[in-house]
């Protein structure tokens, strides 16, 4: 039963949300999952402290005034529809605490940044027998390597080592030429946070009364596996003699799934892997997804699946017109 569908990397597009939410009404979906970048980024600075300031009002004044006010009216709607939300490396977290109201006033809206949650699904609401539906849960993890710009709310580094990717001042203090929009909450690496994530969780303190179980876990992460179909971005050349990297995911996500094989794996930020390569590949016997982003097109880049048997699924691509 594919009534679940996920996308990613909508970066505003007033259009596409729109548009996504009549295909969730036409379709009769029940499970949304957006892995992030919510938010606009076309606002561009002139300088370092309008980076900081002016980009992070847009956002605010996006999420408050266009994104809120446009599911909650669906969301009310639609009882029996879940959306699941991450917030994406370009989203200034400062306006995270819009989210999480959104999060404890509309109780079918999850922002599941560092959040464990119990899945929600009509399949088991209808079932003649619910427990014969697996029991399902969903968990976020917005954060991203290093490279993919100088916004940190939502950067860390692989491992202890801290190694710049090629293509970066390897002297570069980030710290300093950074951009953080709140004070750096969690001062860990994407290593130390994924060797028990269960921990890791509990340490966040928004998770639900759900025992996680990696292999009956949706999880949602911005950043994709390392050196799959699904982080693949254009040849990039080479910058002083060194080949710069053809694939910007992450090792220490990679690695994860690897090791506790979970249930699914959802993903975006490499937006242009889907044409690239390819919008799935399985690592052991977990699916890894990242639906691609064609927003600059106004083209909805949508995965549809069977989130109890997430090997049925199907990638669509449809054209928002504007007027």
């Amino acid at each position: 039963m594919m009534n679940a569908i996920a996308v990613t990397d909508l970066h505003g597009n007033e259009l596409l949300y729109e548009l996504l939410l009549r295909i969730v009404d036409s379709w009769k979906i029940a499970s949304v999952f957006i892995m992030g970048d919510l938010t606009p980024t076309s606002h561009t600075p002139t300088t370092r402290s309008e980076a900081t300031d002016d980009t992070t009002r847009h956002q605010g004044e996006f999420l408050s005034k266009t994104f809120i006010p446009l599911f909650e009216a669906f969301l009310n709607s639609h009882r029996h529809t879940h959306i699941y939300a991450l917030m994406g490396n370009d989203d200034r977290r400062a306006n995270e605490p819009l989210l999480e109201d959104f999060n404890d006033t509309v109780p079918n809206f999850h922002h599941m940044t560092d959040r464990l949650v119990e899945f929600q699904n009509s399949k088991q609401m209808r079932a003649f027998f619910p427990d014969d539906v697996p029991h399902l849960s969903v968990a976020g993890y917005p954060y991203v390597p290093v490279g993919g710009g100088l916004l940190m709310d939502w950067v860390k580094h692989e491992d202890a080592v801290g190694l710049l990717p090629p293509g970066m001042n390897p002297c570069m203090d980030l710290e300093s030429w950074g951009i953080r929009t709140v004070p750096n909450r969690t001062p860990t690496t994407l290593e130390e946070d994924l060797a028990d994530f269960s921990s890791y969780l509990t340490k966040q303190g928004r998770s639900t009364k759900v025992e996680y179980d990696a292999a009956r876990t949706i999880h949602l992460f911005h950043a994709p596996p390392y050196n799959t179909p699904l982080d693949k971005i254009p040849p990039q050349g080479q910058y002083d003699f060194v080949n710069l990297p053809d694939h910007v995911g992450s090792s220490a996500i990679r690695r994860f799934i690897e090791r506790v094989q979970p249930h699914l794996v959802l993903s975006g930020h490499c937006h242009e892997a889907v044409s690239l390569a390819d919008y799935k590949t399985d690592l052991g016997t977990t699916r890894c997804v990242n639906p691609g982003s064609q927003t600059h097109l106004d083209v909805l880049s949508v995965v549809q699946f069977d989130p109890f048997n997430p090997i049925e699924m199907k990638q669509f691509y449809v054209n928002a017109h504007r007027a």
